[in-house]
C-alpha cells in the first residue's frame, strides 16, 4: 500500500504516544503513513522523539525546529499531525493549511472557539482534509454501544449520566493541566465527554452548568509511578507544587436536539474513594456504556429481563463489525470485550487515527472526526464554562458564534487570538 509522507508537529507526551501509535500501525501490516520528519520548538525533545523514532520505525526521521524550514527541505510531504500544546493549535494549524498540507490535529482543536473558527477559515481556503485525533470513539466498546444505541436496545434514549470524581490535590499528569491559559484539565479531558456524548447522543443544544475550583494548591506525585510511560521523562521538571488557575469541578444538565437531557459532572478535586459511571437511559432500558481503552463490555438491562453483557450483547446486533484496521489490531470484528492493557490500547486507538488520515488522503474521503464535529466538541464544554460564569443557560450555537465569550476572553487576549 502507498504511503502518504507525515511529520509530527510537537515532540513532547502526546507526540511520543503518535509515535507508539505509528509503531502499532506498521506492524498492523495496513500503514498508509510514513514518517519522514519531527519538529519541536525545543530541539532536544525533537531529536529525544526522532531518536525513540529510529529504534521503534527502523528509520530516524529529520529533524527540524520549524514548519516553514521543514516544508522547503521536504517537499513529498502531505500531513501535520499537530501533538503541540493546545494553545498553539491554531498557529501550527494555520500555518500548515498555509503550506498546502493536510492535518491531523490533536484534541481540543484548539484551545478557544476562536482559534477553532480560525482554523476552519484556514483549511477552507486551503481545500485540504481536517481530521481531528478523538480517539475514545473509535474503541471498540465505544463502537458496540453505539451500534446497541442504534439498533433501539434500550428505546428512545432519555437521559445521560457521565460522572467523575477523583485526583484530589495532586497535579494531574502535568502541570500545565491545571492552567486555564494553556489548557485546564476540565477542557482537555472534557473534550473527550463531549465527544463521546454528541457521539451517542447527536448534537447538545444546550447547557446549565455552575463551575469551582476547591484546589488552591495542587502537589507533584510521590513518584513517577502516577505517570504514564509517555510522560516519564518530563517527572524531574514539575515543580513540588502549583497554584492552578483553572476550574476542577464542573456540575451541568445539558439538553440534547432529540430531546435527550444530560447530566455531566467532572470533579477533580475529589479526596477518598473515586468514583466513575456512564449510563444512558431509555424508554425500554439501561445501558452501562463500555469501557474506553479497558475493554470491559457495555452492560445492558431491560425491563423484565436479567442483565446482559459480554457475548450475549452481540446477538442484538447482527450486523455489527468492525472495520479492518480496528479488527486487525483488536484481534476480531465482533468484540463485545477485550484484554489488552491501557497503554497498548491507547497505542492501538491512535494507529486508527493514522490510518485513517492516511487513507483518507490516498481515496479522498472525508474523516469521520471532522473540524466542524471538532468545534461543537469544544462548544459544548465552553458553554458549560460560560455557564457557570454568567449563570443562566447557554446555547453552543451561542458560543461558536463567538456571541457570547466572557470566560473565553482572558484565554483568547492571552494567546493574542
Amino acid at each position: 500500500m502507498e504511503k502518504i509522507p507525515l511529520a509530527i508537529v510537537g515532540c513532547g507526551g502526546m507526540g511520543g504516544r503518535h509515535l507508539l501509535g505509528l509503531k502499532e500501525l506498521l506492524d498492523s501490516g495496513l500503514s498508509t503513513v510514513d514518517l519522514i520528519a519531527v519538529c519541536d520548538l525545543r530541539l532536544d525533545n525533537a531529536n529525544r522523539l526522532a531518536d525513540n523514532a529510529a529504534g521503534l520505525l527502523g528509520r530516524r526521521p529529520q529533524v527540524f525546529t520549524d514548519i516553514a524550514s521543514m516544508a522547503r527541505s521536504l517537499p513529498e510531504l502531505q500531513i501535520i499531525d499537530i501533538t503541540t500544546e493546545a494553545g498553539s493549535h491554531h498557529k501550527v494549524a494555520e500555518t500548515a493549511f498555509e503550506l498546502g498540507f493536510h492535518v491531523l490535529c490533536e484534541k481540543p482543536l484548539a484551545l478557544t472557539v476562536r482559534g477553532c473558527n480560525r482554523i476552519l477559515q484556514a483549511q477552507q481556503k486551503s481545500g485540504k482534509l481536517l481530521s481531528v485525533a478523538e480517539n475514545y470513539r473509535r474503541d471498540p466498546m465505544a463502537r458496540l454501544t453505539k451500534a446497541l444505541l442504534d439498533a433501539g436496545v434500550i428505546g428512545s434514549p432519555y437521559m445521560l449520566f457521565d460522572i467523575s470524581a477523583g485526583a484530589g490535590n495532586q497535579i494531574i499528569i502535568l502541570p500545565w493541566r491545571h492552567d486555564k491559559n494553556v489548557g485546564g484539565i476540565l477542557l482537555d479531558g472534557g473534550v473527550h465527554n463531549a465527544d463521546m456524548m454528541h457521539y451517542y447522543l447527536g448534537n447538545a443544544r444546550q447547557v446549565y452548568a455552575s463551575t469551582r475550583r476547591w484546589e488552591a494548591v495542587r502537589y507533584k506525585p510521590a513518584s513517577r509511578s502516577s505517570l504514564s510511560d509517555f510522560y516519564q521523562p518530563w517527572y524531574d521538571e514539575m515543580p513540588d507544587s502549583i497554584q492552578p488557575t483553572a476550574e476542577d469541578t464542573l456540575v451541568s444538565v445539558i439538553h440534547f436536539d432529540s430531546g435527550v437531557i444530560g447530566q455531566w459532572t467532572a470533579f477533580y478535586a475529589a479526596h477518598g474513594k473515586g468514583f466513575g459511571a456512564g449510563l444512558i437511559y431509555g424508554s425500554k432500558g439501561s445501558l452501562h456504556v463500555g469501557g474506553i481503552r479497558s475493554g470491559v463490555t457495555p452492560v445492558l438491562n431491560i425491563d423484565g429481563k436479567e442483565e446482559i453483557r459480554g457475548d450475549a450483547l452481540l446477538d442484538f446486533v447482527p450486523g455489527f463489525h468492525l472495520d479492518e484496521i480496528t479488527s486487525r489490531l483488536f484481534n476480531g470484528d465482533r468484540l463485545a470485550s477485550y484484554q489488552i492493557p491501557f497503554a497498548a490500547a491507547d497505542r492501538k486507538l491512535l494507529a486508527i487515527e493514522l490510518y485513517e488520515i492516511g487513507a483518507c488522503v490516498l481515496k479522498g474521503t472525508a474523516p469521520e472526526v471532522n473540524g466542524i464535529i471538532g468545534r461543537r466538541d469544544i462548544a459544548l464544554c465552553y458553554a458549560a464554562f460560560e455557564s457557570g460564569l454568567l449563570n443562566r443557560p447557554v446555547t453552543l450555537d451561542e458560543i461558536e458564534a463567538e456571541s457570547t465569550s466572557q470566560y473565553e476572553a482572558e484565554i483568547n487576549s492571552f494567546w493574542k487570538i
